[in-house]
This record gives C-alpha cells, sequence and structure tokens, in this order.
C-alpha cells in the first residue's frame, strides 16, 4: 500500500511538472527568436571536446565563431585551432565556412592551404540550423523533435534534448543537447552524440553581439585549392 501511495503521489507531481515543461519550453524559443530577429551578426570564443570511443583522451579544439546574417541566409566563420591538453601549445589552424547565402559549405587547412567545399543543396536548412548561432531555434523543429532537458542552474542555461526527425540527419546523429544563455538568449553550448558512439562537446562564451564582422573572414584565399565532396 506504502508502495501504491508513493507511486501515485510522485505521479500527482510528474503530471503539472510535465505542463511546465512545455510552456517553458515554449518561452525559450520564443525569447530566442525574439533576440535572433534583433542580431545583425554575433561574435564569440568557443573550446571544442571531441571524445572518440578509441581515444581515452578527447580531442580539444579552440577558437573563434563570426555570424553575419544576409537577406539569403547567414555567413558563419569558424577559426580553430587543436590545443595540446597537456602544454597548451595550439597547432593545425583550420576554418570552417557556411555560407548560407551561397548554399556552401567549405573547410580547410590554412598551414597545407588545402581542403573541401560541399554545395549544401536540399539539406542546406538541415545543416545550417545545425550549424548557426545567433539564430532562430524554431527551424530545428522541422528536423528534430524538441524536449526540456533541464532549467538554468549555477553556470548552467536553459537545456533542450533533440532527437532527429530527419532521415539525413538520423544517419550520423543520435541525439543533440543545446543550451541556451537565460540572459542573452542565444546557444551557449551544443552537445551532440553520434551514432557511432563518439560525442562533441562545444562551448561559448564572450559575446560580441550586432558590433560588426569584417566580410574578408568569409573569403577563402587564391592560393588555397579545395576539393568538392558531394552531400549523400
Amino acid at each position: 500500500m506504502r508502495k501504491l501511495l508513493a507511486a501515485v503521489a510522485a505521479l500527482a507531481l510528474w503530471i503539472p511538472a510535465r505542463a511546465d515543461d512545455a510552456a517553458d519550453l515554449a518561452d525559450v524559443f520564443k525569447n530566442v527568436d525574439a533576440k535572433a530577429e534583433t542580431l545583425k551578426d554575433l561574435k564569440a570564443e568557443f573550446k571544442q571536446e571531441k571524445q572518440l570511443k578509441v581515444m581515452k583522451r578527447p580531442i580539444v579544439i579552440k577558437g573563434n565563431v563570426s555570424v553575419k546574417k544576409t537577406e539569403k541566409g547567414p555567413r558563419i566563420c569558424w577559426a580553430s585551432w587543436e590545443v595540446d591538453p597537456d602544454t597548451n601549445e595550439k597547432s593545425a589552424p583550420q576554418k570552417m565556412l557556411v555560407l548560407g547565402d551561397e548554399s556552401k559549405l567549405i573547410s580547410y587547412s590554412i598551414d597545407e592551404k588545402a581542403g573541401e567545399w560541399t554545395d549544401l543543396g536540399k539539406g542546406k536548412f538541415e545543416v545550417q540550423e545545425f550549424l548557426t548561432i545567433g539564430g532562430s531555434l524554431s527551424g530545428m523543429k522541422k528536423s528534430f523533435s524538441v524536449e526540456l532537458g533541464g532549467r538554468p542552474a549555477e553556470g548552467k542555461g536553459w537545456e533542450l534534448k533533440m532527437t532527429p526527425t530527419s532521415p539525413r540527419l538520423k544517419n550520423f546523429i543520435k541525439e543533440l543537447r543545446v543550451e541556451v544563455d537565460p540572459k542573452e538568449w542565444v546557444v551557449s553550448r551544443i552537445f551532440v552524440l553520434e551514432v557511432a558512439g563518439d560525442t562533441i562537446d562545444i562551448r561559448l562564451s564572450g559575446f560580441k553581439l550586432n558590433e560588426g564582422v569584417d566580410d574578408s573572414l568569409y573569403k577563402v584565399p587564391a592560393d588555397v585549392k579545395l576539393e568538392e565532396v558531394k552531400l549523400k
């Protein structure tokens, strides 16, 4: 009988919480989308840790991300380098460009002056939604089912748990967790659990909003050779 009463009590507490979750989730989307409407550009620092199942230690990458909105789509530049966890020495500088206005994804090594480019084609909206920082979150609902994963706590923001519904994304993403800064209402963390079991954890900080972004960031130097890779 005691177990039955405990179960009923737990259920009574659980039902309103679900209603609150739905209301809070709607508010998060509303606030992030409203902030996105006011943003012309965004800059931030980031740290990425990629944990491969076959490795004991994560691959650490640091850098800067710059987003500039255009009428035809966002332009995003991820400038990064690998960091030795023991010496903090930087190496292998890279750039990744998401050119929404040109429907292109470009990544290349700054030292080797070589890289790849992909025509995003029909999958461009899914890819851009996944990579865009400072944009609307509502578009994510087209490719993911979303539920509230956690509320703000010390050092943490709103957490959204996303499961891909798009066949394309299901091929390589098992789960996506997005954290939203409760003051700036921009994405401050992206955690990806890949189908293969590897994880990617990206944390952003030092946001600078509407301070201007140099257009030269989105230009590939003439001496960089790019090879086309088609989107599957």
